[in-house]
This record gives structure tokens, sequence and C-alpha cells, in this order.
């Protein structure tokens, strides 16, 4: 099931939050945020322990109404010694709606006008209340929110991080044991960093002693409020730190798409990053076409891909809109069945997974010729959060971003990469050193191959051809069947795109493109084409990006194929390409990914997602 059962909203009559599923109370009659403060922060040592740190990770088992959440966040607000990125990791399987979230934090946070800011910053960027991990960043970046919606048991399991403080949140042992058991304590023995604390409420025997079994060194403290004690502890074990120790220099190879997307997302981290280009400037390639759609695809099989773009198309959403970015035209999206039995699974899929019908549903061809603002063939399925972005403007929009930490060279060739005294040395055809930094980063689309043959990089060559938007109806939303159709802007629509041969003209290209129009159904007024563009789209045999440190190819062996994370590895050498069709889809959680790894931060995928990705598996 994709959808999420919600939380209802209810209260006792003292007007504590309270849940009929569980029959408990969401926090203790003395105060939720006073809870949250004495219990989880004092009885974790914070916010003294993150003081004087680069990174610091919290998980919660319990994300509620987001009260912890909410308490944390303002304490390192306010401490001048605050560490310089704070990671807040929560699970919930019944999260609130945003309207009902933003109605509990209306009564409870009115008393602190400061604290209200920050749930109102949550609530704008409240998910969609579907299965997965959701990667919410705050504050400029400095306060990332990593939501696991659905069962705890289930996604922890499969959370690559490194945690430092867990906050053992729910409802009670009593009233919800499967959260209260071994199989989650074995979780936190997994993701303890070296010292990590822990703290409860509860100090049932059952938790303390499964607690200690799970390596925690246990004590009771005194309670809050009605509570006579509660349990903090400390992790026995030691962990090697998965942080970042270098210079935090890097050089990217590409200025597209992917290029300029982690390049945002390290310069976001403080990191100077030297971004080299064969071209006169950024987005020549792919990423230089005028329009292209986003939107996410659905399977009856939710598989890999379409788990992967979901997460992808979800969290661009709220990229989008932390750029800040013009050129994003949430015009909702209509994908047109093929055939009648294409078009009985469309009507399908969204019923039996629970799609909630703002992210994807059926409609017949009444309603997707209104939708679409022209007439078209057949019913489908409507995006209604999806529409089409402008790539060249998302390129340029990224790259001001990065500010001074940004250099650039542009019309530099790269033919030779070498590692040397621990830096990454790029050069060009004449051996000049162009850059040298710790980290280099393959963004070169296809070319990325010249300098990792295994990552198995194909080149798809395609025509997409620019229309006159008078000649076209009023098109008012992305319309996709085998091909594309972006609304007009700035009186040229979008029409794409057929492969391209080397032999063939513009003009048979083109009609190759009019036969996808008419395909959909949509009427031509007339011969309509402006111009047109051909690029070269870097592919995978899976039609899944290429994204991760790279694989040392020499030292690969056949015990690695199943466990890829324990593949070795080129040092500080990384690649992000593959993007094929869904580049503007990929390009925002795939560089978060990276960033996350370079970092060695909580990655914002589960594990099974970030091997499907990984470039050590063609290997």
């Amino acid at each position: 099931m994709i959808g999420l059962q919600a939380a209802q909203l209810a209260l006792t009559k003292d007007g504590i939050p309270y849940s009929p599923a569980f029959d408990d109370i969401y926090h203790s009659q003395s105060g939720g945020l006073a809870q949250a403060r004495s219990v989880f922060l004092a009885g974790n040592g914070l916010p003294q322990r993150w003081q004087g740190r680069d990174r610091f990770v919290i998980a919660e088992t319990g994300f509620g109404l987001g009260l912890s959440f909410l308490a944390t966040w303002q304490a390192w607000r306010r401490d001048p010694a605050r560490t310089r990125r704070l990671h807040f990791i929560s699970c919930e399987l019944h999260p609130f709606t945003r309207a009902d979230l933003a109605h509990l934090h209306a009564s409870l946070l009115q008393a602190e006008p400061d604290l209200a800011e920050l749930a109102a910053q949550l609530q704008a960027n409240w998910p969609e209340l579907v299965t997965g991990i959701h990667r919410i960043e705050l504050d400029g970046g400095a306060v990332t929110l990593t939501l696991l919606l659905g069962d705890a048991l289930d996604w922890l399991p499969r959370l690559p991080a490194r945690v430092d403080a867990f906050f053992l949140d729910g409802f009670s042992p009593a009233k919800n044991p499967e959260l209260w058991q071994e199989a989650l304590y074995k979780q936190f023995t997994r993701l303890a960093a070296s010292e990590a604390t822990l703290a409860t409420y509860t100090v049932a025997g059952h938790v303390r002693r499964g607690l200690e079994a799970a390596g925690f060194a246990v004590e009771r403290q005194a309670g809050f409020g009605s509570k006579r004690q509660m349990l903090t502890g400390v992790f026995r074990g030691r962990r090697t730190d998965e942080t970042y120790q270098g210079e935090r220099r890097a050089i990217i190879i590409g200025a597209g798409m992917a290029g300029a997307a982690v390049a945002e997302r390290l310069t976001l981290r403080g990191w100077r990053v030297t971004l080299v280009d064969g071209n006169t400037g950024p987005a020549q390639g792919a990423s230089g076409n005028l329009a292209g759609a986003y939107r996410p695809v659905v399977s009856a099989d939710d598989n890999p891909q379409t788990r992967l773009a979901r997460a992808a198309f979800l969290y661009g959403l709220r990229w989008f809109k932390q750029l800040d970015f013009t050129g994003w035209h949430p015009s909702g999206a209509l994908q047109i069945a093929r055939h009648a039995d294409e078009l009985a699974r469309f009507a399908a899929i969204p019923v039996e997974l629970a799609y909630p019908p703002t992210l994807a549903r059926h409609v017949d061809a009444s309603e997707a010729s209104a939708l679409a603002g022209a007439p078209v063939s057949q019913g489908g399925l409507w995006f209604a959060q999806a529409g089409w972005v402008q790539p060249r403007a998302l390129v340029q929009t990224l790259l001001d971003r990065c500010g001074e930490h940004l250099q650039h060279q542009w019309g530099r060739v790269v033919t030779q990469i070498e590692r040397k005294d621990g830096d990454w040395q790029i050069r060009d055809a004449q051996g000049e050193l162009l850059a040298e930094a710790p980290v280099l980063i393959l963004a070169n689309a296809a070319d990325a191959s010249r300098f990792a043959p295994a990552l198995a990089l194909g080149r798809d060559t395609r025509y997409v051809s620019h229309l006159a938007g008078v000649a076209l109806p009023a098109n008012q939303a992305v319309v996709c069947r085998a091909g594309y159709l972006t609304p007009g802007f700035e009186g040229t629509a979008c029409l794409g795109s057929s492969p391209a041969s080397p032999g063939q003209t513009d003009a048979e290209l083109h009609t190759a493109n009019l036969a996808l129009l008419a395909e959909m159904g949509v009427p031509l007024n007339a011969e309509s084409l402006v111009a047109g563009r051909r690029c070269e789209r870097p592919g995978t045999a899976d039609r899944l990006p290429v994204v991760g440190p790279v694989a040392d190819a020499g030292a690969f062996q056949s015990k690695h194929a199943g466990s890829l994370h324990l593949a070795p590895r080129q040092p500080g050498l990384y690649v992000i390409s593959g993007f094929g069709a869904r580049g503007l889809v990929w390009s925002g959680l795939m560089a978060e990914l990276l960033a996350s790894q370079i970092e060695g931060e909580p990655l914002p995928l589960p594990r099974e997602l970030v091997q499907a990705v990984d470039p050590a598996r063609f290997l």
C-alpha cells in the first residue's frame, strides 16, 4: 500500500490530543513541550552534547504532533554553540494531515511565538502521506528532518545512518507493544554511533532488559510530571566515525542538470566547488531543452524505479520551493493510456495501492480532455502535482545559489584524471593541470564512462520539436503518451521526443514527433514547427540513474555482488549520471543522495534503493 491511514484528530475532555486507534494520549497532561524538554532533550544531555560539533543526528520512534522535533529545533536555534548541521530522523505509522497538524499546533504553541514560526515552516513542507522516506530541509538547509512514514520496524532496518541520540517515544508499551520489542532495539544497536545516548519516559522492565541486551547501559532517572521515573542509556559499543574529515573542496566535471544540482547541494554544506565543462557555458546538453515534463510514474508492482521516481518527484516539489525557482510550472500532467489493457491498469492501480488522489488518480476521456484543455484520444492517469520545468533556468538557478563557493572553467575538456598525494587532478589534452581537490565528481553524462568504463553508460540521442503555441489548442497541462507535449510558454510548446539516428534529417524527426502528437489525439491547427533540438541523454540498461562512489573494478570480487555497500571504492571519486528520460525528476534527490554519501550523513533513501543506483551494480 502506498497511501497511509492518517491519524484521527481527537481530544480528551482535558484537551489533550488523543489516539482512538491506540487508546492513548500523545503526551503527558503536564504538557508535550515540557515533556520533550525534560525527557528527551535533558535525558540525552542536550543541548550540551551537540555543542562544538559539525553535525548531530537524532532518531525518534514516534513523530506524533512533532513537539519533540520542534522543541529540539528551537533549542538548537537558541544555542550559540550549536552544531553546524542538525539531522532529526523520525518514524510515524499514522501521520496527521497538514490541516490537522496546523490545528493542533495553533492551540499548543500560541504561548511561544518563535516555536509557532518553526511549526509554520514544518507545516508548509509537510509531505504527501505515502509510505517512504521523506527528506525535509528547514532553516536554510541547516536542519534536516527525515520522516520515515510507515511501520518503524519496516523502515529502520533499511535506513543508512549513524545516530548520536535516540528519543524512544510513541504510545505506551501496554498500548502499542509492536513498537517496544527486541527487533527495534537491535536497530538502535545497528544505527548507534559511539557513545550514543537514549531517553524514554517508560521504565517498563521488558524495555529496560531489551535495551541492555542490545548493548546499552541504562539507568532510571527522576521522571517528568506524574511519572516517578524515566529511563536513560548510553551505547557501550565503539563505531568508526563516518563523517567526512577532509578539506571540503570538490571538482565537478559537467555543468548540466546533474553537475549543477550536486554543486548546489555541496555548497549548501559549506563546500568549495570547481565546475569544469568543455562547452562555452552551462546546460549545453540535454539540460538545454526549453521545457521538460515533471511527473512521477506508477506500476502495479510498485517496482524500484516507481518507488525511486515517486520519492524523487516528491522531494523535488519541496526543493523547487526551497530554491524559489520561477521556472517550475505546476500545471498538472495527464498520462494517456495507449490501449484498453493499459487503461484498465490505470484505473486499478490507484485503488489497489491506495494512492492519494492528489498524487495520482484515474480519469476518463471526457475529464482527461477537460484537464488537458484539448480533446485527447483516451482516458488515463492524472497527476495533479506534476507539471513542467524550464531546465536551463533550473541549472542557472542552482549555480546562482552556489554564490562565491563556486568557481567555473568553461571550454576546458578533461582528458585525464589521476589521484596523487590524496587529491584528484584533472588535465586537458595538452597535459595542463586544470584543478585538483580531494573529491572528484563525474557529472559529464555518458562521457563519465571514459574515466570509469564499468559504469556502462549508453548514449540516447533524441529530437524535441518546438511548436508555435498559437497552432495548438490552449492545452492547460502536460500531456503524455508515447511522447509528451508541454503547454505553450512565450509562444512555444515542446513536443518530444523521437529517437534520432545519425542519418535522419530534422524534418524526418519532426514528422516522427507529429505522429506522437497524433496518437495523443491532440489536434494541430497547422504545420507549426518553429525549430527543434537534438540532445544526447545518458542512459543505463535498467533505466535507473548511476549515483554514488565509483567502484574499484580491479578489486571487485563476486562476493561483493550481494552486498554492494561492501564493494571496494576508488577513494574520493564519485559519479552522478544515467538520468535518461527523467533527468528533471532524478536531479534533486540524486544530488542530495550523493552529497549525503560524501559527507557521511543519514541517507534520504532506503538501502535497497541506494543499491539500485549504486555504480558498482554493473560489476
